[in-house]
């Protein structure tokens, strides 16, 4: 055997103790089940939440880049909780459908992990506009604010890396606060942390972008900042579903300097009044690594009436200095209203893919929203150059999907995902639950068993006393029925050789030899008896085989020797109860006993067939026979009759004088009604 022998056989006995181990669970969890209504209830509405998590978008992986949020000043946990507030400025008022929280991920160390930071009890709440001066780290003096939504009675359980949606219909108003009552706790530390904060409109973010105000800063540089709450980079990255993409989107011509200028437009097919423009970065199937492929670390947004661009919009300009990579966010750009036709992006420093000789620009897709659509789908593009090979093709630029899927809105999307969260948390909840009724039920179904064992131990007790008690009683009929044969049989004979003896006693010069003959009749028939009776108890001999074997022996001893008999049987195999089986004997041999003293028969014919439970004994003889109407005394036939009863069976006999006799016993081998 090779080295891995040991080793398979090792894994393969782990993985059968390891399945004898479930099914044992599986066996105790169906036993818990079964004592419990509460535990089948729970297991239903696990199901149906199951259900309805396959219904909801998929779980984003973290998409997060190097600006992960806002974090407050830490403080030790044996302060008071000092409240901690975040204020976005929607630059008018505006109304508005949902605010949506996403938490922050943390990064290495202290300050790690899905969920950082998200406040423990906090209220969502908006003002309208009272310009106020906005003032990053001071409270400027949020005037009259409705609260929106209000989770300071209890704990928030954790959203960790999925959104919390909360519905505002109605809701108006141009400051939004969100204010942190009571922080997030973390070993020695309190803090709050945010992610995220957006304002949904229809199919928008209106927060994106959007200026921002904090009770105060923990400064990071781009890591932690307050203005990361509205730039749209988040652990969520882009709205998808669940349909692949074609293709990867655009690609520039690849450039061996990292300042050649590269530029796509799109053209809207007519002016508009722009409201923003949102821009995801590539992530192509063969660069699943590479998040944020090919996004410019340089660029500008421009619009136009044509495609001259002679005099361009500035929508946004990043050219003076490096923006940092979104990883798979799209980056939200806002455009004021401004009404144009045609929209460039232009690439003024460019990605490095490979080395220093390798660089291009490359973006997944781009839409330009309009009131309140993507006026870009599927609209015309134009680019200074492009590869058009594989999966790159300049009107994926404008096809609806990202790199990897197709592209869903904000509200559907988001609002599933934090149903997602929802379901997570009661899922959690009554996961807790069934395992506490599951250990509980188990608990009592083992004392169920436990008494079931007893209750069975103590009728299996009682059963057996009862059995034993039955068995001493038809032991000591037995014995009765035993000491009656002894008396009638036996002690008859006896008798006789007594008187015979006395009567020979009397005769001068001895006995005659015919009662001498007598005597030795008498005795034989005697020994005979006695012998059948020891055979009757002898342990062990009880099978339609010793029957058939001792009723030939009892035959051929007491026919004549002129008489020629044959016994024959069928079926006979199988255990027989003891009194059935003296029963049978007793009435065979009586049969027999009057064929040799009454019926001179030279022929006997004896047949014994097991058909199942049913018994049937036929013995039939060519002797005297005798007349139905008048049955010679006796012969035994009322006493063989009271057994074939006491067999639950039928005697038939049939005879006629001269034509012999026919005796035949029915009866089944469980049928014993009485004791004869």
């Amino acid at each position: 055997m090779n080295s891995t022998g040991p080793a398979l056989l090792l894994l393969c006995f782990l993985a059968g103790i390891s399945a004898a181990a479930e099914d044992r669970l599986g066996l105790a969890d169906r036993l818990a089940r079964l004592g419990s209504r509460e535990l089948r209830g729970l297991d239903q509405t696990l199901a149906k939440r199951n259900a309805e998590l396959a219904r909801l978008p998929d779980e984003p992986a973290d998409a997060g880049g190097g600006r992960i949020g806002w974090h407050s000043p830490l403080s030790g946990t044996g302060l008071p909780d000092v409240p901690q507030w975040m204020e976005i400025d929607l630059g008018a008022e505006e109304s508005f459908d949902a605010v949506v929280l996403v938490a922050a991920s943390g990064g290495d160390g202290a300050q790690s992990g899905l969920g950082y930071g998200f406040p423990a009890r906090f209220t969502v709440s908006v003002s309208k506009d009272n310009d106020k001066d906005q003032d990053t780290d001071n409270d400027s003096g949020f005037e009259n604010p409705v609260v929106l939504a209000d989770f300071t009675r209890e704990d928030f359980p954790n959203p960790e890396a999925l959104p919390v949606y909360l519905s505002t219909p109605g809701a108006r108003g141009r400051h939004l606060r969100v204010t942190a009552v009571k922080p997030f706790r973390q070993g020695e530390f309190q803090l709050c942390a945010m992610g995220e904060v957006m304002v949904l409109k229809g199919k928008r973010d209106i927060a994106a972008g959007c200026a921002v105000a904090t009770s105060g800063s923990y400064r990071n540089s781009t890591a932690w900042n307050a203005s990361n709450l509205t730039d749209g980079q988040t652990v969520l990255g882009p709205p998808v579903t669940a349909e692949p993409s074609p293709g990867h989107g655009f690609h520039s011509a690849i450039a061996d300097t990292v300042d050649a200028g590269k530029w796509v437009w799109i053209d809207l097919g007519e002016a508009l009044p722009l409201e923003e423009v949102r821009l995801f970065p590539a992530r192509p199937r063969d660069f699943p690594v590479r998040r944020g492929f090919g996004f410019p670390v340089r660029f500008k947004v421009e619009a136009a009436m044509d495609g001259s661009f002679t005099d361009p919009v500035m929508l946004a300009d990043f050219t003076e200095e490096d923006f940092q990579n979104p990883g798979e966010n799209p980056v939200t750009l806002r455009a004021g209203g401004v009404t144009a036709r045609m929209v460039r992006i232009t690439a003024t420093r460019l990605w490095t893919r490979y080395d220093e000789h390798d660089f291009v620009f490359a973006l997944a897709e781009a839409q330009v929203f309009s009131g309140g659509e993507n006026a870009a789908l599927h609209r015309p593009v134009l680019a200074l150059d492009n590869v058009t090979s594989g999966r790159w093709k300049p009107e994926l630029l404008t096809d609806g999907f990202t790199s990897q899927y197709r592209l869903a809105d904000w509200p559907d999307w988001l609002r599933g995902l934090s149903r997602r969260r929802e379901v997570k948390q009661e899922m959690a909840v009554l996961k807790a639950r069934r395992t506490e009724l599951s250990a509980q039920g188990l608990r009592e179904a083992g004392m169920a068993l436990l008494w079931m064992l007893l209750g069975t131990g103590l009728l299996l007790t009682l059963g057996f006393l009862r059995y034993r008690r039955r068995r001493q009683a038809e032991i000591m009929r037995l014995r009765l029925r035993i000491a009656s044969d002894l008396h009638d049989d036996i002690g008859s004979n006896l008798g006789s050789i007594m008187l015979l003896s006395r009567l020979a006693g009397r005769h001068p010069g001895g006995p005659e030899p015919g009662e001498l003959e007598e005597i030795h009749r008498v005795a034989s028939e005697t020994a005979e008896s006695m012998r059948d009776i020891v055979w009757l108890i002898q342990p062990g001999k009880h099978s339609t085989e010793d029957l058939v074997s001792r009723m030939r022996e009892t035959a051929r001893s007491l026919l004549p020797e002129a008489a020629a008999c044959r016994l024959t049987a069928g079926g006979v195999s199988g255990p027989l109860p003891l009194d059935f089986q003296r029963q049978i004997f007793l009435l065979f041999k009586e049969a027999v006993n009057n064929i040799r003293r009454h019926a001179a028969a030279t022929v006997v014919g004896i047949h014994l067939q097991r058909t199942g439970n049913t018994l049937r004994l036929a013995i039939e003889d060519n002797g005297r026979g005798f007349s139905p109407d008048q049955p010679p005394s006796g012969h035994g036939l009322g006493s063989m009759r009271r057994r074939a009863e006491a067999l639950g069976g039928t005697l038939t006999i049939t005879s006629s004088p001269g034509g012999g006799t026919r005796l035949e016993l029915h009866c089944r081998t469980g049928g014993l009604r009485t004791f004869v």
